[in-house]
């Protein structure tokens, strides 16, 4: 009894090991779907290697879209797109396509349906000298890893990767050479900054600098259109600014030949923006934030609405006295022979001369002495110097808002003897019981604390 029970265990057994084996064979995809390894545990063969050189066209089409490479002296294009476009992002489509591996599943396969190849999700159709390939994509494999695929007229099914089958249906705009005038931010020479409600910012390099002045970053970058002169930009500010030029990037593509400029605030834009370097000028005009991490914008050449990242574009919106030097006068001494300080009804006056002794070795500098005078007595040059880094160290505290007759309580007079403008004159105006208003040519964008100024003039007349 116990061996014949035996017997009949054993039977059953192999009846449903027959009956697994069979629906195996039927249903590739079920077993697939029970192990996300089929794809992995098959190595890649070759599904066609074509000469890339021969190929002119490359139709795809699909149920949901659907485009039209062409090739032109090494040069792809897309039918009916009249765009510039990124020839690497095409090429990253075409190329897979030319040398076209995968994972053999079914060399002769009898059931097309059952892999969605009897009605193609994707017809891939390559023609040109000599060609003419059509490959067929169906379903997605269970694993979401793969796309089954053969090629038209040929019954061997395929797995081939999601990458290469997703890359042919993207919209035409994925392919867009969208890449910005390249601006070197190294060679920057002109800034323009344009904001609604505000006066135009022009910060240019200024490229008469001596080598010492280029060496203590004097006036390297200059600012006008803001204020009555051209003022010194803060270097580190600048910094700042040329560092986000790399990252003014495209992001997306909003709309192309836009009828209504203005439900993208491009109508009135917030900030014109121009940059120039070298060789390359880049024009943008900014709307309204898209959302909150990003903003819409055109260039001035293209009819195209961008997207881009926001916080790119707030570095650019820059208020003039944030970037500004805020040195009222800031001059080499070397420049400088004689200062006056007109305060509290007493003039004190400086003076600075100069011996040179020429050089005893060809190619070396002459040696320059300076000597200092203060109302008419020797002062060591090296303690002068650091009373001129006081005098040349003040700074201005807020833009003037008031309108006021140039009539200084103090005056600092510097005679220059480098370049066309031989005097300058600084006056301190009373603008409050704390701050005088800084006049330049008789005119006054700032103010400065009277603390500032009085404590420089008393460390001067102590000066021994």
């Amino acid at each position: 009894m116990k061996k014949a029970k035996g017997i009949v265990t054993l039977v059953v057994i192999l009846l449903l090991l027959c009956g697994a084996y069979f629906y195996v064979s039927k249903h590739p995809k079920t077993v697939e779907k029970d192990s996300s390894s089929t794809s992995e545990s098959v190595a890649s063969v070759e599904v066609w290697k074509l000469d890339s050189t021969k190929i002119s066209k490359i139709i795809v089409t699909g149920t949901n879209s659907g485009n039209t490479f062409v090739k032109k002296a090494k040069v792809w294009s897309i039918e009916n797109y009249d765009h510039k476009l990124n020839q690497t992002a095409i090429t990253s489509v075409t190329d897979p396509l030319t040398n076209l591996t995968g994972t053999l599943v079914e060399n002769d396969a009898k059931d097309m349906k059952k892999y969605g190849l009897d009605k193609p999700i994707i017809n891939v159709a390559i023609s040109g000298t000599g060609l003419d390939k059509t490959l067929l994509i169906g379903d997605k494999s269970a694993d979401g890893a793969n796309y089954y695929a053969s090629e038209k007229g040929i019954k061997s099914v395929y797995l081939i990767p999601v990458s290469t089958v997703d890359s042919l249906s993207l919209k035409q705009s994925a392919y867009r050479d969208n890449t910005l005038t390249a601006i070197d931010a190294a060679s920057l020479t002109y800034m323009k900054i344009a904001q609604a409600g505000s006066s135009p910012i022009v910060i240019t390099k200024n490229t008469g600098l001596s080598a010492e002045e280029i060496q203590y970053n004097v006036n390297t970058w200059m600012l006008t259109g803001a204020y009555n002169v051209p003022l010194g930009v803060d270097s580190e500010k600048i910094t700042t600014v040329t560092a986000a030029i790399a990252n003014l990037v495209v992001s997306d593509i909003a709309e192309d030949n836009p009828k209504d400029l203005s439900k993208y605030g491009l109508d009135k834009p917030s900030m014109e923006l121009i940059l120039k370097d070298s060789k390359n000028t880049l024009h943008l005009f900014i709307g309204k934030n898209k959302d909150e991490s990003s903003v819409y914008f055109k260039t001035a050449e293209a009819n195209t609405v961008y997207i881009m990242d926001k916080t790119v574009i707030d570095t650019f919106k820059l208020k003039p006295f944030d970037v500004i030097s805020k040195f009222v006068y800031i001059v080499n001494i070397d420049y400088v022979d004689k200062i006056v300080v007109d305060a509290n009804g007493k003039k004190d006056i400086v003076l600075l001369s100069r011996t040179s002794v020429k050089a005893t070795k060809a190619g070396d500098p002459d040696v320059v002495t300076t000597n200092s005078k203060l109302n008419g007595k020797s002062i060591e040059i090296s303690k002068f110097k650091t009373q001129y880094q006081e005098i040349i160290g003040l700074t201005v505290d807020a833009e003037n808002d008031k309108e006021l007759k140039d009539k200084p309580e103090i005056s600092i007079t510097y005679s220059i003897n480098k370049g066309s403008k031989k005097q300058e004159v600084v006056d301190f105006v009373p603008y409050n019981d704390d701050f005088y208003a800084v006049f330049r040519d008789g005119k006054s964008d700032f103010v400065i604390t009277k603390d500032k100024v009085n404590k420089m003039i008393t460390s001067l007349r102590n000066l021994k």
